[in-house]
């Protein structure tokens, strides 16, 4: 009988060993998994890193070129007027800064001067930029439109006003002319 009892408590010990070899194997293999997922992850090729639109002078103008042309068309149902678009500068971007302000003395003098650094942001390679908070449009110097309904005193009214209120600029920087 003790020969059974201690057959079965065998049993037992190896059904035991056998389940905590069972988990240890299981356990190896999850950190095998996520080392292995730690390391692909590293080896990834780095996504292409998101454009920054820049708002430069060149596309400005263009966008607007665009945008009066559609306006013009709709006005006189031209095909393919002409518009031309110049600009005072290319605009401007605006960066966050942080600013502190020392105090110097200098005599009997009390003078202030104001300390500012860009904020700065890195991206994941270690390549640093500033924190823009906005863009400043460039500045519209004037506006050409070229159309071949421009004799007709109205539509010409309706270019010039077209324009002024697209652009927000007065009448004296808009020239509309007849085209051949």
């Amino acid at each position: 009988m003790e020969l059974k009892s201690l057959g079965e408590a065998l049993g037992k010990l190896a059904g035991r060993e056998r389940l905590i070899k069972l988990v240890c194997l299981l356990g190896v293999c999850g950190i095998a998994l996520l080392f292995l997922s730690s390391w692909l992850e590293g080896r990834e090729e780095p996504s292409q890193p998101q454009q920054e639109t820049e708002w430069d002078g060149e596309t400005s103008r263009r966008q607007l070129e665009e945008d009066l042309a559609r306006v013009v068309r709709a006005i006189t149902g031209e095909e393919d007027p002409e518009v031309l678009v110049t600009l005072e500068d290319t605009g401007e971007n605006v960066y966050a800064a942080d600013q502190a302000w020392n105090a110097q003395e200098g005599g009997a003098q009390n003078s202030r001067e104001e300390e500012s650094t860009y904020i700065l942001l890195k991206d994941r390679d270690g390549g640093q930029s500033a924190l823009p908070v906005t863009q400043r449009q460039p500045e519209v110097r004037g506006v050409v439109i070229v159309s071949s309904r421009a004799g007709d005193p109205t539509v010409r009214e309706q270019l010039t006003q077209a324009a002024v209120t697209a652009l927000d600029i007065s009448s004296a920087r808009v020239l509309v002319t007849g085209g051949g």
